[in-house]
C-alpha cells in the first residue's frame, strides 16, 4: 500500500513533475526495504556518520 501519497501508483511509470516523482521513488524504496526485510527475517538498519556541516565547505579556486 502506498502510504506516502495514495495518488501515486507504483504499477505505472514514474511521474515527470516534482515532488510527485520524489514520492514515487520514496514509496518504491519503502517496498524494496520491506521485501528485503522479509527475505532475511529481520529489519534492515543503517548508520549515517557525518563530520561537521557541509555548509563549512570552502571550494578551492585556482
Amino acid at each position: 500500500m502506498n502510504t506516502t501519497n495514495p495518488d501515486i501508483s507504483l504499477s505505472s511509470a514514474a511521474p515527470c513533475e516534482e515532488p510527485k516523482r520524489q514520492y514515487y521513488y520514496i514509496e518504491k524504496a519503502r517496498t524494496y526495504i520491506q521485501k528485503k526485510s522479509l527475505e532475511i527475517g529481520r529489519p534492515l538498519t543503517f548508520c549515517v556518520t557525518t563530520f561537521g556541516c557541509q555548509m563549512n565547505f570552502v571550494p578551492v579556486t585556482a
